[in-house]
């Protein structure tokens, strides 16, 4: 599908579908000089927006692509290569933590909510007429 299709699916401009291209996040086939967009694109902008959503930067997104791209299991890491990987762990783990802060804080807010229903809808059964 072309850029204008691929926008209007993703809910997305077309000058950030570019920007994610730049960036290197996505891939279209270039088709006779034309952006040739996929299902699998369409997918791969769903996983950004929800990771955005959850506080990653396109930054933090990137590394997590281009590790799960590159990730050998077999590999024998050099130095830089472990370093690299344990700056990348230090952040997932640091988006986790601040995940499981945001759940906790969900579930305050909820009960907040929920207490604040029953608080009406009592107050609406003593009322009734």
């Amino acid at each position: 599908m072309k850029i204008s299709e691929f926008a209007l699916r993703t809910g997305l401009s077309k000058d950030t579908i570019r920007y994610y291209e730049k960036m290197d996040l996505l891939h279209p086939e270039i088709k006779n000089k034309h952006r040739d967009y996929s299902n699998k694109d369409i997918d791969i902008i769903n996983i950004i927006l929800k990771l955005k959503q959850t506080g990653f930067s396109l930054q933090e997104i990137k590394m997590l692509f281009e590790w799960s791209q590159n990730a050998d299991q077999n590999k024998k890491l050099t130095k830089e290569e472990i370093q690299n990987l344990l700056q990348i762990k230090i952040t997932f783990q640091k988006k986790y933590e601040e995940m499981l802060q945001k759940e906790e804080q969900i579930q305050q807010i909820k009960q907040v909510l929920l207490q604040a229903d029953n608080k009406i809808e009592q107050l609406l059964e003593k009322n009734k007429s």
